[in-house]
C-alpha cells in the first residue's frame, strides 16, 4: 500500500542538515517503512494524483501560509475537496490543517499576538472519548507548535476534537480527513531551532520540554494504525 506525503515546502537549513526535512521527520514518526510513501513536492509544480491511487495522504507544514496566492496553494485546496468525496484517509499537519480547514469551508486567519512557536497543551474533546488518533494520551497531553496562522472557524459538517488551554482550535476532523494545528513530528532540538530563527528571548528556549514526550509521538502512528487501518 502507498501513502502520499504531499510536501509543501522546506524547513529551516540546519533542520534540514541536522533532522531532514518536514517529509523525513513524518515518515520518521511514522514508525512505518520508507518505502511506503511517496512525496511529492507540489511547491514546485508537481501535479499531484487522483486521490484514489493512495491508501492515505498526509499534507507537510510549510513555511508559507494559505492565503498567498500562489497557483499550488489553491490546487492543493480544491485537492483536499477531491480526497474528501474519494474518503481518503487525509492528515494534515499546520499549515496541511489549515489548508483542510479553508478547502472544508472553514476560516483561516493571523495570530493576533504574532507567531506561537514552543509548545501547547493539547485537550482532546471529552464528547468523543474513543477518537482512535488520541488513543493512549489520556485527558491531555503536550505537543510542539509553531505557526502565524490558526483555524478561526470550522467549515459545516467539520467537528473540531481538540483545542488548547485557551479554546484555540487544534485538531479538526470531517469522517477520515483530520488536521492538526500541532507538530507531533518535531522534537525540542527542532522547535529550539525555530525560537532562534524567529529571534525570540533566549528564556524561551527552556520552556519546550514536554512532560510525557511518548503520548505526542503517539499521533503519528495512531493516525497510520487506526483512521487507516495500515
Amino acid at each position: 500500500m502507498n501513502i502520499l506525503i504531499i510536501k509543501c515546502g522546506n524547513t529551516y537549513p540546519e533542520i534540514i542538515k541536522r533532522f531532514g526535512n518536514f517529509d523525513d521527520l513524518i515518515i520518521k514518526h511514522s514508525l512505518l517503512p520508507a518505502h511506503t510513501f511517496s512525496i511529492y513536492n507540489i511547491y514546485k509544480g508537481e501535479k499531484l494524483p487522483h486521490p484514489v491511487e493512495f491508501a492515505a495522504a498526509v499534507i507537510t507544514g510549510s513555511h508559507y501560509n494559505i492565503n498567498q496566492r500562489f497557483d499550488w496553494i489553491k490546487q492543493l485546496q480544491d485537492w483536499v475537496t477531491t480526497a474528501r468525496y474519494a474518503h481518503l484517509p487525509l492528515l494534515g499537519i499546520c499549515f496541511g490543517h489549515q489548508i483542510i480547514a479553508k478547502a472544508l469551508g472553514g476560516t483561516v486567519q493571523k495570530n493576533e499576538n504574532g507567531p506561537n512557536i514552543g509548545k501547547a497543551t493539547i485537550l482532546p474533546d471529552k464528547e468523543q472519548p474513543e477518537n482512535p488518533l488520541f488513543k493512549g494520551t489520556g485527558n491531555e497531553f503536550e505537543s510542539f507548535v509553531s505557526h502565524g496562522w490558526t483555524v478561526k472557524t470550522p467549515g459545516p459538517g467539520t467537528n473540531v476534537i481538540a483545542r488548547d488551554l485557551k479554546g484555540n482550535i487544534m485538531a479538526l476532523q470531517s469522517d477520515n480527513i483530520i488536521g492538526i494545528q500541532f507538530h507531533p513530528e518535531f522534537t525540542e532540538s527542532i522547535v529550539k531551532i525555530y525560537l532562534k530563527e524567529a529571534k525570540l528571548p533566549a528564556s524561551r528556549l527552556l520552556g519546550v520540554k514536554l512532560r510525557s514526550e511518548y503520548k505526542n509521538q503517539s499521533i503519528l502512528p495512531n493516525f497510520f494504525s487506526h483512521i487507516v487501518n495500515f
